[in-house]
């Protein structure tokens, strides 16, 4: 006769507890994780989706090793604490997921996935850890894609147009512009969705919040670098397309798109990265000691 003793007991019943809440969040988000997938492998901004998800997963390792240095990992603790914040995350994701349906934006399906598993973490494991396990799970909503990105590119490729044209007119270079399409006498050129900024800024953004988790200044200075990265990468894509423009003026077209054109997204990249790098350096040395 086989006997189970309690700790065997909780081990099984952890072990059917995992197993049931993975097929509950396949079944409801089992196409969500199918448009995400695709989404990764055709949309610009999105091509770095998947090493988000790397990196939530090895930030949410670090939390498990956490937990089980701590011996926190006590499943399903039925306090009134864990109960009321379970029941708060679920009716929060029942309600983007209801938000999803309605407007048929993704952005909601990734909240109420973030929502569903914070109530499976708050009856599963001890509620003092919630700091812990929210932000690696939070961490995953970048690579969602955010909505309404297309119209947003749209209206910036025809505002880095218009600067462009003011700032050359500005310096006397005969340089026209139709709509997103800046021509000088001997060479065209189009300003694509890359030269907004906008995926500049959400790869810089995912790793800056990375490193931004494992550094010890208050959250309103992680909060503030993270608003600044926005108008860095804005203004380093406009230089870029500045510097392209003037090589086309005098090299011509062909010149600045073969030379110039794929090698100033590495360099001028590099001097976003190492822009944000000064401010988290500075903020960093005027941190006050604790």
């Amino acid at each position: 006769m086989v006997s189970f003793n309690r700790t065997t007991q909780k081990g099984v019943a952890a072990t059917v507890a995992i197993g049931l809440s993975g097929v509950i969040t396949y079944v409801l988000f089992g196409s969500f994780f199918h448009y995400l997938w695709f989404t990764w492998s055709v949309d610009p901004f999105y091509k770095h989706g998947l090493w988000v998800l790397l990196l939530s997963v090895l930030l949410y390792g670090k939390f498990l090793g956490t937990a089980v240095r701590g011996s926190a990992l006590a499943f399903f603790p039925l306090r009134s604490t864990n109960m009321r914040a379970a029941v708060t995350a679920f009716l929060t994701a029942a309600l983007f997921f209801a938000m999803g349906i309605q407007t048929k934006l993704p952005w909601f399906g990734g909240l109420a996935l973030v929502a569903w598993l914070l109530t499976l973490h708050f009856l599963f494991f001890e509620l003092k850890n919630w700091k812990h396990f929210t932000f690696p799970l939070g961490y995953f909503l970048l690579a969602v894609p955010l909505p309404y990105l297309s119209e947003l590119s749209g209206i910036l490729q025809l505002g880095v147009a218009r600067i462009c044209k003011h700032l050359f007119s500005f310096f006397h270079f005969p340089l026209s512009q139709e709509g997103i399409f800046l021509s000088f006498p001997n060479a065209s050129f189009e300003i694509a969705a890359d030269c907004t900024g906008i995926k500049s800024w959400l790869v810089l953004l995912s790793l800056a919040i990375f490193f931004l988790y494992f550094l010890h200044i208050s959250f309103w200075k992680k909060v503030s670098v993270a608003a600044l990265i926005i108008p860095i990468s804005f203004l380093s894509n406009l230089l870029r397309v500045c510097v392209l423009l003037v090589f086309g003026f005098y090299q011509g077209q062909d010149v600045a798109m073969r030379y110039w054109h794929d090698f100033s997204g590495m360099v001028f990249y590099g001097l976003a990265c190492s822009f944000v790098l000064l401010v988290l350096m500075f903020m960093k040395r005027y941190e006050p000691a604790k």
